[in-house]
C-alpha cells in the first residue's frame, strides 16, 4: 500500500512527466524548424547560383543553326547539372561563413521565440528525492509502481532499478554520444577545496586518451597552490555553455596523480588543444606533472537536451 507521503511525490513525478513530455514536442519542433531552414536556405542558394550559371553559359554559348528544341533540352540538361552541383557545393558552405552567420540568426530567433516555453519547464529538469538526483529514473519508478504489486514504496522501486544492469547496446550509445559531446570542448573550470573547506575554482586545458571519454588528463606546475587541493580529491567539473548552450557538469568524480609525463600526453595536446603545446617552455613540459580526472557520472544540459550518464568501471 503506497502511502500518503509517497502518493504526493508520485503525483509530483507524474506531473514532471507531462511536462517533460510538453517539453520534448517544443525541442522537436525547434529541431525541424532548424533542420528545414538550413536545408531551405541550401535550396535557395543552390537555386540562385544556377540562374546566374546557366544566364552566363547561354550569354557564352553560340547556337546558330540549332532547333529551339535542341536548345531547350540543352539548357534544361545544363540547368539540371548545374543545380545538383550547386546542392552539393552549398551543403560544404552551410558550415562556413556567411551562411554559417545566417543559420545561426535563424537559431538565436528560434530560441528567442520559444524561451518562455521552455523556461517554464526548467524547475522540473532535476527532480531529488532524498537528496539524490532521480529524474532519468523517473519513467521507471512510475512503471514498476503500477506493474509491480510487490513494490510499495518509491524507496523500492528504486532499488529495484538500481539492481538492473544497462543493456551493453544503450550504454554504449549513451558513451558514443558523450564522446561526441567531450569533443565540443578542451578546457573546463575546475573546483577544488582546502583542507579548511575554502573552495576555489580554475579553468584548465585537458586532453582525453585512447578515445576514453569519461577520462580527462591535465598537467599543471608541481610548486602550484592547487596541487595539495588536487591531492585531497575533493572536486567538482563544469563547462562553459557552447553556442547551442550545451554544457557538462559532474561532482562525482575523481581526482588523482598519473604516472604519465608530459611527453605522453603532448600529441593529445597538439591535436586537441591549439596553441597550448607552444605556451609551455621545454622546462616548464619537463616539470609538468599529469593528473586524470575519471568521471563516475556526468550531467549534459543545453537548450534541447537534459541527461545523465553513468560510467561503468
Amino acid at each position: 500500500m503506497i502511502s500518503n507521503e509517497d502518493q504526493a511525490v508520485i503525483d509530483e513525478m507524474i506531473a514532471r512527466e507531462r511536462t517533460m513530455k510538453e517539453r520534448q514536442k517544443i525541442i522537436e519542433a525547434m529541431t525541424h524548424k532548424r533542420r528545414v531552414f538550413k536545408r531551405r536556405l541550401v535550396i535557395v542558394c543552390a537555386a540562385v547560383l544556377t540562374i546566374f550559371l546557366v544566364i552566363l553559359y547561354d550569354c557564352l554559348m553560340a547556337y546558330e543553326g540549332w532547333p529551339m528544341m535542341g536548345i531547350v533540352k540543352i539548357n534544361i540538361l545544363v540547368a539540371i547539372v548545374m543545380f545538383l552541383l550547386s546542392l552539393a557545393i552549398f551543403q560544404k558552405l552551410i558550415k562556413q561563413r556567411p551562411l554559417k552567420n545566417i543559420v545561426q540568426r535563424y537559431h538565436r530567433q528560434l530560441d528567442k521565440r520559444y524561451t518562455d516555453a521552455l523556461s517554464a519547464s526548467n524547475r522540473w529538469l532535476q527532480f531529488y528525492y532524498h537528496q539524490r538526483e532521480i529524474s532519468q529514473i523517473i519513467p521507471q519508478i512510475l512503471y514498476y509502481l503500477e506493474a509491480n504489486p510487490a513494490l510499495e514504496t518509491i524507496d523500492d522501486a528504486i532499488a529495484y532499478i538500481d539492481n538492473q544492469t544497462a543493456s551493453s547496446e544503450t550504454y554504449q550509445n549513451n558513451l558514443n554520444a558523450f564522446r561526441n559531446y567531450v569533443k565540443q570542448f578542451n578546457t573546463i573550470l575546475l573546483s577544488t577545496a582546502d583542507e579548511q573547506g575554502q573552495p576555489s575554482s580554475r579553468q584548465i586545458s585537458f586532453v582525453t586518451l585512447n578515445d576514453v571519454p569519461n577520462i580527462w588528463y591535465f598537467g599543471t606546475d608541481p610548486e602550484a597552490p592547487k596541487v595539495s587541493e588536487l591531492d585531497l580529491g575533493r572536486a567538482a567539473i563544469y563547462t562553459l555553455p557552447t553556442s547551442e548552450g550545451l554544457r557538462i557538469t559532474s561532482n562525482r568524480l575523481k581526482v588523482y596523480r598519473t604516472q604519465y609525463s608530459f611527453s605522453d600526453v603532448a600529441a593529445a595536446y597538439q591535436a586537441q588543444v591549439p596553441g597550448y603545446m607552444e605556451s609551455l617552455s621545454k622546462a616548464e613540459k619537463e616539470r609538468e606533472i599529469i593528473f586524470a580526472i575519471e568521471l563516475e557520472s556526468a550531467r549534459i544540459d543545453s537548450r534541447l537536451q537534459n541527461k545523465e550518464i553513468t560510467f561503468i568501471k
